[in-house]
């Protein structure tokens, strides 16, 4: 009997243990587990901070080169007009050979046709937010469906200018040299400008054939609808930086 009292009183020393050493590796998985959640949290925290670090750095180099294109997109857009402006004043010529116009005055509208007013079709950081996958760096959906869509608005842009370029380079200058010479044009926009001359061309200049000629006045018109279709196109484009501008610029706030 007392071997059997003893053996049971064993037996419950024994569970007693046990029930500690279970409640002791218990309690130590459940520090490990809350240590491991602690270093997750901690970790998720440092990456949502350099996620954020590296967004608002990406907005800051987005910003400035938006800036910069608005700039060459309203130069280019102003100088178009003042090109539509000396076209429509050829047409009248061309229309009524009694209008009267200077030499130096035709030299500028000539120089004005020979321009293509292009725009730069590089844009770095968009190219690389794209190419790099940064773009989904940027937490606001807006300001990232904006940026996403700015690519179809610049190239919508560019097949026209693509166009005018075309008809400038291959069919409008030659057509424009045949007639006038080109270091006499060049000359007059050096004097215009205040720098010495290179030396004078030879050659007579005969603005009256160049207004007769058929082919002169159907490019220039066609130059002329070209860009009015360019400055439409860059308009919208205008709005589009602006916007996205105005975006950035709010999530660039503290």
């Amino acid at each position: 009997m007392i071997k059997l009292f003893r053996h049971i009183r064993q037996n419950l020393i024994m569970e007693n243990k046990t029930g500690k050493y279970l409640k002791y590796a218990v309690g130590e998985i459940i520090l490990v587990v809350i240590g491991i959640l602690i270093a997750l949290q901690i970790n998720n925290w440092n990456e949502n901070r350099k996620l954020k670090i590296d967004e608002r750095a990406l907005l800051t180099n987005l910003s400035i080169e938006f800036n910069r294109k608005l700039d060459e997109l309203e130069g280019k857009n102003q100088g178009r007009i003042e090109n539509i402006k000396g076209i429509d004043q050829l047409l009248q010529i061309i229309s009524n050979r009694d209008s009267i116009i200077n030499d130096e005055e035709i030299i500028k509208i000539i120089g004005g046709l020979q321009t293509m007013y292009e725009v730069n079709e590089e844009f770095s950081i968009i190219e690389l937010l794209f190419s790099s996958g940064k773009i989904n760096t940027i937490s606001n959906d807006s300001l990232k469906a904006n940026l996403i869509s700015w690519p179809d608005k610049l190239e919508e842009m560019f097949e026209e200018q693509r166009t005018v370029k075309d008809i400038v380079v291959h069919q409008l200058n030659p057509l424009i040299n045949t007639y006038v010479s080109q270091a006499y044009i060049n000359n007059k926009y050096r004097s215009i400008r205040g720098v010495k001359n290179i030396v004078e061309s030879p050659f007579e200049n005969d603005f009256e054939v160049l207004f007769s000629d058929r082919r002169f006045e159907s490019l220039i018109a066609s130059k002329r609808s070209l860009l009015r279709a360019n400055i439409r196109d860059t308009e919208i484009l205008i709005e589009a930086a602006k916007s996205i501008l105005e975006m950035i610029k709010k999530e660039l706030k503290p």
